[in-house]
């Protein structure tokens, strides 16, 4: 199998997870305020925020190790792969299990008065406690899951964790619907959670028995070595919480929890986007960690340069189309009645032109940034950017405190899109640096998308306050003739004509 039929099998196991979450995302907040109110959805996402730190506590390892041994089985470094991995898998099961323990530290302390919230003591601290038993497996559950990238069965992997995802939120669907407390919807999603992880080391066993885990090697001596490697990528596994979850506690805190959820609920609409996107980028992912490690940088390069003419074409295409349509998508799916006194509007209140601009802005540049990441991440080659990733989260983070409470969500979308741009400059230039024995990377189609973008958000910016009070079907159709346009004009721009060639010539030559 080339390596164009392993991406495109990547892409459709992520292409699955990414409806799944997608669908996740679109009923859960619509059911949940539904039954639980705005102020008790605001509620729940604070506290899944605030144990979502702990994933981190992996170090990286799992993501690291995963990547490690990917390599090290294409070079046929056997011996060392057993060991490697034997040790990992025992440092991650040592780490969850003191932290479960020490975690029981939340039954001594008043967590909801500390959240501000408005549910029970004793309810709030069995939430926390069971959705940080949650976030601690979901490790193992993710070294398990990326073992099948050793053997070019990284799809294998992604599949489990599609799974996984559905029964998770299928569970918390039903608990939901039936408005039940807090810490049995967290209960449903952890038992999900471990049937799961023991379903995914059966088909290993059955699939892939020369990689299957096991406790009996163990090298005490290579330990530095993981933690050294791992540990910068357990910092770019802390800068997610950075920037997805503790600037919601700080708005929870600043601005009370309905605006939490409203600034939830518009960057859910931008997340999708970001999320589609981003199946085509991580399904190289594996790919790229195997060209790597066979040292293919002749093919490494044309992957390179292709991805990035197809996913800044989606990028310009999908982010454009969904903020011309986003007063319809919010109004569809969440609909609050604008303000009394406010102009009549079939569209919903909680759309506003202004921090919608804004995180159609920020989701250009995360996706953008998303790319270039992915080179770094996959090779292993980490490390500057994990510094300078933790670091900038960091100064956003302690920014955020005094730009939230002047400009409310507005002054932390400034805030982010500031620091989003800055690492997506660092980042090309660590691209550079990795190719940079096999030839020099374009910047044309980074500074055609940048122009293409900025024209499109300043038209968007004149144009939605008219179109925004337009009948809801007029705007849909207006959405698709915008979609059209940028389409047309983008692949046109991108040259994106090329790459579907190529991709059609590889496809064909498979099926011959």
């Amino acid at each position: 199998m080339g390596p164009f039929q392993r991406i495109l099998k990547n892409l459709g196991a992520m292409f699955t997870g990414r409806v799944i979450s997608v669908l996740q995302q679109v009923v859960v907040p619509a059911l949940f305020t539904y039954r639980y109110g705005r102020a008790g959805f605001g509620e729940w996402i604070a506290l899944s925020g605030a144990v979502a730190a702990l994933g981190t506590l992996n170090f990286g390892v799992q993501t690291f190790m995963n990547q490690d041994l990917a390599i090290r089985f294409n070079r046929g470094e056997i011996e060392g792969y057993h060991i490697r991995q034997s040790t990992a898998l025992r440092l991650l099961c040592g780490v969850v299990l003191v932290a479960a323990l020490l975690l029981l530290v939340f039954f001594l302390l008043p967590l909801n008065s500390w959240l501000g919230l408005d549910i029970s003591r004793l309810a709030t601290q069995l939430t926390l406690y069971l959705l940080a038993l949650q976030v601690l497996l979901t490790i193992l559950f993710g070294y398990f899951g990326g073992i099948f990238m050793g053997v070019n069965l990284a799809h294998r992997g992604a599949h489990w964790n599609n799974k996984q995802a559905l029964l998770s939120a299928l569970g918390l669907l039903a608990g939901v619907a039936l408005h039940a407390p807090f810490p049995v919807l967290a209960g449903i999603q952890l038992a999900a959670l471990c049937a799961c992880t023991a379903a995914v080391l059966v088909d290993l066993r059955r699939t892939a028995p020369q990689i299957f885990p096991s406790l009996r090697f163990w090298d005490a001596a290579i330990i530095p070595e993981v933690l050294k490697g791992s540990g910068y990528f357990g910092l770019i596994e802390m800068s997610t919480f950075l920037v997805y979850q503790a600037p919601l506690m700080i708005m929870l805190r600043l601005i009370g929890p309905v605006a939490v959820a409203d600034f939830a609920y518009m960057r859910t609409i931008f997340s999708m986007c970001r999320q589609m996107l981003l199946i085509f980028t991580s399904a190289m992912g594996a790919e790229i960690t195997t060209l790597y490690g066979r040292r293919d940088w002749p093919t490494l390069s044309r992957l390179y340069n292709y991805s990035e003419r197809l996913i800044f074409f989606l990028i310009s295409l999908v982010n454009l189309t969904v903020l011309m349509a986003s007063p319809v998508l919010i109004t569809l799916w969440i609909h609050v009645k604008p303000a009394r006194g406010a102009a009549h509007t079939t569209v919903s209140g909680l759309f506003t032109v202004y921090p919608y601009l804004l995180a159609s802005a920020v989701s250009m540049v995360v996706s953008l940034k998303e790319h270039k990441t992915q080179f770094q991440f996959s090779t292993n080659t980490h490390v500057e950017m994990a510094r300078m990733v933790f670091a900038s989260y960091i100064t956003m983070v302690l920014v955020s405190v005094g730009a939230i409470h002047a400009a409310g969500a507005a002054g932390f979308l400034w805030t982010w899109l500031a620091v989003e741009s800055l690492q997506t400059a660092y980042l090309v230039r660590l691209n550079n640096r990795l190719f940079q024995h096999v030839e020099s990377l374009e910047t044309g189609f980074i500074l055609r998308l940048l122009l293409f973008c900025l024209v499109g958000l300043l038209a968007a910016s004149a144009a939605l306050p008219h179109t925004s009070l337009l009948p809801l079907w007029q705007q849909s159709g207006l959405a698709v003739l915008v979609a059209a346009a940028v389409g047309g004009i983008g692949w046109q721009l991108f040259r994106v004509k090329e790459v579907y060639a190529n991709m059609l010539a590889q496809f064909s030559r498979r099926l011959a």
